[in-house]
C-alpha cells in the first residue's frame, strides 16, 4: 500500500511539474508574441510618421514652387507690359520736338499716357468704353486754342472732317496722322498708334485723345495753320 501511495504521489508530482512547465512555455510564447506585435506597431508608426513628414515636405515644396512660379509670371508680365506702356508716350516724345521748335512733351502728358497705356490705342470694347469715360466733355477745341496748358493731362473729344489721313510703318508699329477741321474751322492733328481702317479724306470722324502741343505749320495756300496736336486714343467715323 505504501508503495502504491508513493507511486501515486510521484505521478501527481510529475503531472504538476508538467503542468507548470506548460504554463511557463505558454507565458513565454505569449510574451514573445506580444513583443513581436509591439515591434510591428512601432515599425508601422515609424513608417506612418516618415510618410507624414515626406508628405508635409512635398506640400511645402509644392507651395514654394507655386509662389515662385506666380512671382516669375508676375515679373514676366510686368516686363512685357513696360515696353507697351511706354509706346505712345515715347512716340509723342519724338514727334513733338520734330514738329515744335524747342518743344517737348509735358511731364503731365507723359505721365498720363503711361498711366493709361491700355487706352493708347483703345482697340477693345472695354478700353473704348473706358476712354469714353475719361473724356471731359466741358473741354472744347476753343478752350485748347485759347490755352492748352490746363488740359495737358485731360482726355478730350473732338469731331470734324478729315483734311488728310496718312499711315506709315515705324519702329512703334503703324502710326496714323489724322488732320481734321472742326465746325469752327480749327485744325486738330492726331497721332494714332494703330491703323485707322477705312477712314479716308473727307470722312467725318471723332477723335478722343490728350492735347499734347499747340503749334503752327505752313499750309498749301502759302499761309500758316495753327493746330492742336493730340495723342489719340480712339478715332472713328461719325455715322
Amino acid at each position: 500500500m505504501k508503495k502504491v501511495a508513493l507511486f501515486t504521489m510521484v505521478f501527481a508530482l510529475v503531472a504538476v511539474l508538467s503542468a507548470c512547465g506548460d504554463t511557463k512555455e505558454d507565458s513565454s510564447s505569449q510574451a514573445s508574441q506580444t513583443d513581436t506585435k509591439q515591434t510591428e506597431v512601432e515599425a508601422e508608426n515609424q513608417k506612418l510618421k516618415e510618410e507624414a513628414e515626406a508628405l508635409k515636405k512635398e506640400l511645402a515644396e509644392k507651395e514654394a514652387s507655386e509662389v515662385e512660379t506666380a512671382a516669375t509670371e508676375a515679373s514676366t508680365e510686368t516686363q512685357e507690359q513696360e515696353p507697351k506702356s511706354a509706346v505712345t508716350a515715347e512716340m509723342m516724345s519724338l514727334v513733338v520736338p520734330n514738329l515744335v521748335e524747342g518743344g517737348a512733351v509735358d511731364q503731365k502728358t507723359y505721365d498720363y499716357l503711361v498711366k493709361h497705356a491700355d487706352l493708347f490705342p483703345a482697340v477693345t470694347a472695354d478700353t473704348k468704353k473706358a476712354a469714353s469715360k475719361e473724356v471731359d466733355s466741358k473741354i472744347t477745341s476753343k478752350h485748347l486754342f485759347k490755352n492748352i496748358t490746363p488740359y495737358l493731362d485731360k482726355m478730350v473729344k473732338v469731331t470734324g472732317t478729315v483734311i488728310q489721313v496718312q499711315e506709315e510703318e515705324t519702329d512703334f508699329g503703324t502710326v496714323a496722322t489724322v488732320h481734321i477741321m472742326d465746325e469752327s474751322g480749327n485744325s486738330l492733328i492726331g497721332y494714332y498708334n494703330n491703323s485707322t481702317g477705312d477712314i479716308l479724306d473727307g470722312d467725318d470722324v471723332t477723335m478722343r485723345g490728350v492735347p499734347t502741343a499747340a503749334y503752327s505749320f505752313d499750309n498749301i495756300s502759302g499761309g500758316t495753320t495753327n493746330a492742336i496736336m493730340l495723342a489719340v486714343s480712339t478715332v472713328q467715323k461719325v455715322q
